[in-house]
């Protein structure tokens, strides 16, 4: 059995046991209901977008023209609209916190169900999944830049580097920006970039002041031995 495109499927298999292993230890060091909660939601979301595309380019050399190609790209484009989604909830709450969570609510499900309807019946292609995941994201930076010059916190000023790195790849990779069109083609270099923005989400969302309380609570604990 062949692997096709070994260059995107092994970074692509790094930046997810990466996401994995980092949402892990966030989901391990903070309670429920806390911000970094929801960074565990963005690291397994893209963890889950790394590992089925992986999947896809490994063994679907066709892409989406087949119908088995088709099924295997589906979970790579849900996962990023769990991203997605999350993003846009959190740039509401943060931008928008007179909205009712009924209204929140609403405007992500319209969201996910627009993003869903395009990518499964219309155009399924990562440049369509782009065009719905990008919006979120510049909404999400700009509410994380406002947060961190209005806090002059650390995690906050982490979160909106990590989205600038994460909106930065994209652009690479849809401007097909490649260190050797064969070996290394612009899809490895998305993933390696990705990698450093996953690393700086972590970051920040493990020292946000949320997580923060968490870990110094659970160390003060009796028996606690952090």
């Amino acid at each position: 059995m062949s692997v096709h495109d070994p260059d995107v499927v092994f970074t692509d298999l790094g930046l997810a046991i990466l996401a994995a292993w980092l949402g892990w230890r966030l989901w391990a060091r903070t309670a429920p209901g806390t911000l970094p909660r929801a960074g565990v939601v963005l690291l397994g979301g893209l963890a889950s977008a790394a590992f089925w595309g992986a999947i896809f380019h490994a063994f679907f050399p066709a892409d989406t023209a087949t119908l088995a190609g088709f099924i295997a790209w589906i979970p790579v484009s849900l996962s990023i609209l769990v991203v997605g989604a999350t993003l846009l909830e959190l740039s509401l709450r943060l931008l928008a916190p007179r909205l009712t969570s009924p209204i929140r609510r609403y405007l992500v499900a319209v969201y996910a169900a627009a993003f869903a309807a395009v990518v499964l019946l219309v155009d399924e292609s990562f440049s369509s999944i782009v065009r719905f995941y990008v919006p979120p994201l510049v909404l999400f930076l700009v509410a994380a830049v406002r947060k961190a010059i209005r806090s002059a916190s650390a995690a906050w000023t982490l979160i909106a580097v990590a989205f600038t790195v994460s909106a930065g790849a994209a652009v690479l990779q849809q401007a097909e920006v490649s260190i050797h069109p064969v070996y290394f083609d612009h899809n490895a270099v998305y993933h390696v970039v990705q990698a450093v923005a996953v690393v700086l989400l972590y970051l920040g969302f493990q020292r946000s002041p949320e997580g923060a309380g968490v870990r110094e609570e659970a160390s003060l604990r009796p028996g606690s031995s952090s």
